[in-house]
């Protein structure tokens, strides 16, 4: 089946055989099926605790060692010597045609991470539903208040600080340099809540866990709704709130030594709340400079540390609830495909297809030749940057070069003179010309930063910084658009002669 259809394809298309397109258009689908299928396996969440299938690393090794493979052996058939060539018939849009599929190809073999990480978190993103997931970690968070949440901040006191007088007169801080950068503040040893004092330790001040599936907005309320049932004395939200999040555990088959009427007795102590017992929130035992949570270094949430000797004999393993629900609200919140990311895939596999590309339309010694000039242009530039001390300095050389180059082909190709050296300057060309936006761009911005105010930025440069990646969306469709008119030039630089 595959001969026949390979024959068809020299037959009525042989740029599509030449290029080894559709066989290779096939093998690059499936090598993202698998590996959609290979993420989504790596998706899988164990809440009971278990460590979760990392296979992550694994596959991104194998499909670099896979892509290279496969490329080195697609171009070993693409660039053999093919004696029908000269008699194919080709369009006028032909090159640029044979640069899409070379692209396509390349694209192909190189962006294989992004259907892994749909996968995994599709995966992820399935075990609940959005208002579902928002709902447990509600729970999970809320129960923080119970279990070993941090607390929260307490107001400075202002005349104790010395920021106001006596009179309540606000003192200026910068009329002495001793003020300036002064962090010797006093804070209050208490909270304020509905005209209430509490104690900064007890558990009206505590905070609760930030999943990212609710807002800044969301959490504040969380947090103002629990205070409230303990300034209320709700008892019965109370226990609402530790049944459900004792079904949750349940649920995943995690651990607890306490039952809701004992979690309830050691931990709700009305009416200021100061008496209560410290719950672990795992099974395992940390010294003294260990941090008990993941959370506390990953993502830096405050939480109080003690020493264990100040914990109770009971836990209840929120550790993992926090950590396996954190992955399932990440995936229901981040977007399947980061801007940034696919923009880095895309510009992978132009810079890919260029090199191969201009390896074929020219010659393997010339685009050896225009590798090591390169090479070299580059360390002279980056000599005289250094030496200027300047940021702009290399950039406005590999501009000059993409001018010089440009004039010179187009100068060989209108006088319809000998090829000569036209065949490097066309490969440094090719290689360079997808920089010409994002030079522009950086010159302009250089050129703001410069001039503005850091306080008072312009609203241009605030505009550039602001559209960074919409710039390099532009600069790729930009490309393209120039490659097309390019492959013209092309074809008629190839028809001139050799000397």
């Amino acid at each position: 089946m595959l001969k026949n259809i390979q024959k068809q394809l020299l037959l009525k298309y042989p740029l599509l055989w030449n290029t080894k397109f559709i066989p290779m258009l096939i093998l690059g689908i499936l090598f993202h099926l698998l590996y959609f299928t290979l993420g989504y396996i790596d998706g899988t969440i164990d809440f009971s605790n278990q460590q979760n299938i990392n296979l992550e690393t694994f596959t991104v090794l194998f499909g670099i060692l896979f892509s290279i493979i496969t490329i080195i052996l697609w171009l070993v058939f693409y660039f053999k010597n093919n004696a029908l060539k000269s008699f194919y018939k080709k369009s006028k849009e032909a090159i640029f045609y044979e640069w899409l599929q070379i692209f396509i190809i390349c694209l192909l073999l190189t962006s294989f991470y992004l259907p892994f990480h749909f996968g995994k978190q599709l995966h992820q993103k399935s075990y609940f539903s959005l208002e579902e997931t928002k709902n447990r970690c509600r729970i999970i968070s809320n129960a923080d208040f119970f279990i070993d949440g941090s607390f929260g901040a307490t107001e400075i006191d202002s005349l104790a600080s010395g920021l106001i007088d006596s009179l309540g007169n606000k003192v200026d801080l910068y009329k002495d340099n001793q003020y300036t950068g002064r962090q010797d503040y006093i804070y209050f040893d208490y909270v304020l809540f509905k005209g209430k004092k509490y104690n900064q330790y007890s558990l009206v001040n505590r905070n609760i866990f930030d999943f990212k599936i609710n807002t800044e907005e969301e959490d504040s309320i969380q947090r103002i709704t629990v205070q409230n049932w303990l300034h209320t004395h709700d008892i019965v939200a109370v226990k609402n709130l530790m049944e459900s999040h004792l079904k949750i555990l349940k649920e995943h088959h995690l651990e607890t030594n306490l039952t809701l009427e004992k979690w309830f007795e050691i931990t709700y102590n009305s009416p200021d709340f100061v008496k209560f017992q410290y719950i672990k929130p795992q099974l395992k035992d940390y010294g003294e400079y260990e941090p008990y949570n993941r959370y506390e270094e990953s993502y830096q949430q405050p939480y109080q540390k003690y020493e264990n000797s100040k914990y109770s004999k009971f836990y209840i393993q929120q550790n993992v609830l926090k950590e396996k629900y954190d992955i399932v609200s990440d995936a229901h919140v981040n977007p399947y495909f980061d801007g940034k990311e696919t923009v880095i895939y895309l510009y992978l596999g132009l810079g890919l297809s260029l090199l191969v590309f201009s390896f074929r339309i020219t010659s393997g010694k010339s685009w050896l030749i225009a590798l090591i000039t390169t090479g070299i242009l580059n360390i002279i530039f980056g000599i005289f940057s250094a030496l200027s001390s300047s940021e702009i300095t290399y950039i406005i050389f590999i501009l000059l070069i993409i001018m010089a180059s440009s004039i010179y082909f187009l100068s060989i190709l209108y006088s319809r003179q000998s090829v000569k050296l036209s065949r490097i300057v066309l490969n440094i060309l090719l290689w360079s010309f997808s920089f010409f936006i994002p030079i522009i761009y950086i010159l302009v911005l250089a050129y703001y930063d410069k001039n503005d105010n850091y306080i008072n930025p312009s609203k241009e440069r605030e505009w550039l910084r602001e559209h960074f990646l919409d710039m390099w969306c532009f600069n790729f469709v930009f490309i393209v658009i120039l490659l097309f008119f390019l492959s013209t030039a092309i074809r008629n630089w190839k028809g001139l002669a050799e000397e």
